[in-house]
């Protein structure tokens, strides 16, 4: 007994470890930690706000993205009006999860990006969500990359192993 349960637990791991991919079209794909989030062109927190949105490759408000497309947000500790520079962040973790934002119809598919800076900006993190249904899921780095356009680009470490 104990040498069957040894086996099952042993192929359940083997299983796992091996959804694993290196491509950030697939949907196994994880960020390394120490990849880098590049800022690509100046972007611009509004007045009152702590973030930035960005949706289809352009800033965007709160108020208008559509929910059920992939939209991401900068976070940062200071309230703007300002604009943040050109900058290279370094990817400290990442964390993908779902959530219900009505059960049982509507759910939260979100990939939240932690951030540090060199040049002391105040940045947190970035999150990137879709609103979906049970049928849906969560989307790849690679569809994320698309809705940042060329605001925001990704260099990957190679420690993703």
């Amino acid at each position: 007994m104990k040498k069957l349960l040894l086996l099952l637990t042993a192929l359940t791991l083997d299983a796992c470890a091996s959804l694993h991919s290196d491509d950030p079209d697939s949907m196994f794909f994880s960020i390394p930690e120490g990849s880098t989030l590049s800022l690509n062109k100046p972007l611009t927190i509004p007045a009152g706000y702590t973030h930035a949105v960005i949706q289809h490759g352009k800033e965007s408000t709160d108020n208008d993205k559509y929910d059920y497309d992939i939209n991401c947000r900068l976070d940062l500790k200071d309230f703007g009006p300002r604009t943040i520079e050109p900058e290279n962040f370094r990817i400290t973790r990442t964390e993908d999860g779902q959530n219900w934002i009505s059960q049982p119809s509507i759910l939260r598919f979100y990939t939240e990006i932690y951030l540090t800076s060199d040049k002391g900006t105040d940045i947190i993190k970035m999150v990137c969500q879709q609103y979906g249904d049970s049928i849906d899921r969560n989307f790849t780095v690679t569809e994320m990359q698309q809705a940042l356009g060329d605001y925001f680009s990704f260099t990957f470490s190679a420690s993703n192993k």
